[in-house]
């Protein structure tokens, strides 16, 4: 056990509450509670969860009113009971991004304190660890990079078509190093695309994760021959579940080595998905102008307003294989769902088949193809509107676990077509 104690003040709404809290984590040998005027000096504020739901909104908007939110100095995390859904989002709007179950288990405590560690520092280069806990160190050059999901509305819509080509065209600009991460479940399709050789997947890095920081995850990448790197999913496997807590580590280490990190979520069927949305600077929402789809993403798009508005700001939707026969337009479409749609991918299928039985890009395999020139285009817009994206909001996975069964989890379930 890690012999550095974290020093932690308790609160909550009935002071008897908050007493037995502190005294199950005084029994803890790493952790010291801190009490009174010392309080302070803690790292980390525990909320105890109470009967009241409405009480411990209120608790919770006064810790993040006396700057003691995650965003400003020592974080806070929820304990107790399993908080309903409406709780864990009036949480997260407040800033406050992990939740531990009784009796807390340090171990537990502990990870979750890593992950809070991690996030100030990647959020802040110049900050040091929380406030009572000694000093830290800024990460290395590079922790600026952007991190853009594509996921599919449904299945087929050409989800890893847009992933590969707009990876492979970010990397052609030369804005910077680009990554490639393969999320789509049971099988990714991208070493297919690339005709890539892999000796590696994210399952490897998952049972490998005491080893895990950015030397290691460089020497599982595969490599493109045009520079980009590619991080494959495996093959099917009934244990090869993507862990929420391992992706986040993933995803921040690659952020922090590479100018921009492609995601390809496929149809996002697990918490994993979940986790690559909060983290994501920009989502790209693939669809194609049917209704069977446009119900799919009208339905997903409702359950973001609903659980999540926040993240309606750097979500962006993209027709993909648009045809002026199509019955339905993209005005039609924007109106069914209520959103504008940012990019229309002209429709050229016999390009990207061939594309694809080649093992190229369409960038390689026919520049001058409509779709190759639509993907470049993108590519050259999404650079452009960098600086006005919003950032991200600082969920962790333990929160977002939670919401697998709101409105927005239960959108990137699986449904029969």
């Amino acid at each position: 056990m890690n012999s550095q104690r974290i020093s932690v003040s308790v609160d909550a709404v009935d002071p008897q509450r908050a007493a037995a809290l502190a005294s199950g984590l005084a029994a803890l040998g790493g952790v010291e509670v801190l009490s009174g005027a010392a309080a302070k000096g803690a790292g980390l504020t525990l909320l105890a969860l109470g009967v009241d739901p409405a009480a411990d909104l209120a608790l919770m908007g006064r810790l993040s009113e006396q700057g003691q939110a995650e965003a400003v100095l020592a974080p806070v995390m929820l304990v107790g009971p399993a908080p309903a859904p409406e709780l864990l989002l009036a949480a997260m709007r407040a800033g406050i991004t992990e939740y531990l179950p009784e009796p807390v288990a340090e171990v537990d405590l502990r990870a979750a304190y890593a992950r809070l560690q991690a996030r100030r520092i990647l959020s802040n280069p110049a900050a040091q660890t929380f406030q009572g806990q000694g000093q830290g160190q800024a990460p290395a050059p590079g922790n600026g990079g952007r991190i853009l999901l594509v996921l599919g509305a449904k299945g087929g819509v050409g989800t890893t078509t847009v992933a590969v080509n707009l990876a492979d065209a970010l990397t052609r600009l030369g804005t910077g190093r680009t990554a490639l991460v393969d999320l789509a479940q049971p099988q990714g399709e991208t070493p297919i695309f690339l005709d890539l050789e892999h000796t590696y997947t994210w399952a490897d890095v998952a049972q490998n994760i005491e080893r895990l920081d950015a030397t290691y995850l460089e020497s599982v990448m595969a490599r493109h021959h045009s520079g980009l790197a590619v991080l494959p999913a495996p093959g099917f496997q009934a244990e090869s579940a993507l862990e929420p807590a391992v992706l986040r580590q993933i995803l921040e280490l690659l952020r922090r080595s590479y100018a921009q990190v492609i995601v390809d979520a496929g149809t996002g069927h697990d918490e994993a998905a979940l986790e690559a949305l909060d983290l994501a600077d920009e989502v790209l929402l693939v669809l194609d102008l049917s209704l069977p789809c446009l119900a799919r993403a009208k339905r997903f798009l409702e359950a973001v307003r609903a659980s999540r508005p926040q993240l309606l700001s750097r979500l962006r939707l993209v027709a993909n294989r648009k045809t002026s026969e199509s019955d339905i337009g993209t005005a039609e479409a924007e109106g069914i769902l209520q959103q504008r749609i940012a990019f229309a991918v002209v429709n050229d299928y016999k390009s990207a088949l061939s594309a694809i039985n080649q093992g190229k890009t369409l960038a390689e395999a026919d520049p001058r193809s409509a779709m190759a020139k639509g993907l470049a285009a993108m590519a050259r817009d999404l650079c452009q509107s960098a600086p006005a994206l919003a950032a991200p909001a600082g969920a962790s996975g333990s929160l977002w676990a939670r919401l697998r069964n709101t409105p927005l989890g239960l959108s990137l379930a699986p449904r029969s077509a």
